[in-house]
C-alpha cells in the first residue's frame, strides 16, 4: 500500500510539475501582467507556471485512491474527497492558480488513483506469474 501511495503522488506530481507546467507555460495569475496587479496573494506565488494545479492532482490522488482502497472498510473515508476539494479551492482562493488549473489537476489526480488501483489489483496475478 505504501508503494501505491508513493507510485500516486509520483505520477500524478510528475505529470502535473514535471510535464504539463513547462510544457504549457501558463502563467500563474500572480504573474499575469493583465492581472497580476488585482490579485492578493497571503504568501508567495511560486514557480512562474501554474497549469496544472500540483496541490490539485496529488491532493485529488490521494484521496479518490484512499476512497477507491477503504471505501469498503471506513465509513467515513468519503470525507477526503471534500478534503481535496477545499485544498483545490485554496489554490484560487489564494490567487496562484485558474480555477482550470485546479480542474485538470483534480482530473490527473483521478487519472493516477485509477492507474494505480488498476496496478495494485494486478499484483497478485503478476507475483503468481514470477
Amino acid at each position: 500500500m505504501l508503494i501505491s501511495l508513493g507510485l500516486l503522488i509520483f505520477i500524478s506530481d510528475q505529470l502535473a510539475s514535471g510535464f504539463l507546467k513547462p510544457t504549457m507555460e501558463r502563467l500563474r495569475p500572480c504573474y499575469d501582467p493583465e492581472i497580476k496587479d488585482q490579485v492578493h496573494l497571503l504568501k508567495y506565488c511560486g514557480g512562474k507556471y501554474g497549469f496544472a494545479s500540483s496541490h490539485a492532482s496529488n491532493s485529488f490522488a490521494i484521496a479518490f485512491f484512499c476512497w477507491l482502497m477503504l471505501r469498503k472498510h471506513l465509513k467515513y473515508i468519503w470525507l477526503l474527497l471534500p478534503w481535496a476539494a477545499v485544498i483545490a479551492y485554496s489554490r484560487i482562493y489564494l490567487g496562484v492558480h485558474y480555477p482550470g488549473d485546479v480542474i485538470m489537476g483534480a482530473i490527473i489526480g483521478l487519472g493516477a488513483a485509477f492507474i494505480v488501483k488498476f496496478i495494485f489489483d494486478k499484483m497478485p496475478e503478476i507475483r503468481r506469474k514470477a
